[in-house]
């Protein structure tokens, strides 16, 4: 009997705090920004709440490091080989236009 007390005091507790927690929306953006420089207290710790109920959350961290460590792979390959990568003018233009294509 007690277990199940306690059980359900978990839930509810579990259950109270999320609803306190930022959306995934506003964790989107604190992890980008965790990427870039370093969040307050408050921020770090409502981030790790949210990312241990989160699985997509959690997944869509995991995919900003991998590609942060591929493209800082990419950027270390390319320096030591002295040959930058660079996008032909046609890819320049595609990109360009897709992107002005979003702010319209």
């Amino acid at each position: 009997m007690a277990n199940g007390q306690n059980n359900r005091l978990r839930r509810a507790v579990w259950h109270w705090l999320l609803r306190r927690l930022p959306a995934c929306r506003e964790v989107v953006q604190l992890l980008s920004r965790s990427m870039e420089s370093r969040l307050s207290l408050r921020e770090r710790v409502l981030l790790r709440l949210h990312l241990r109920a989160c699985a997509s959350c959690e997944r869509y961290l995991q995919h900003l490091r991998l590609m942060r460590d591929a493209l800082r792979l990419r950027a270390t390959r390319d320096a030591e080989t002295k040959s930058p990568s660079t996008l032909s003018n046609e890819a320049r233009e595609r990109i360009r236009r897709a992107l002005e294509g979003r702010h319209q």
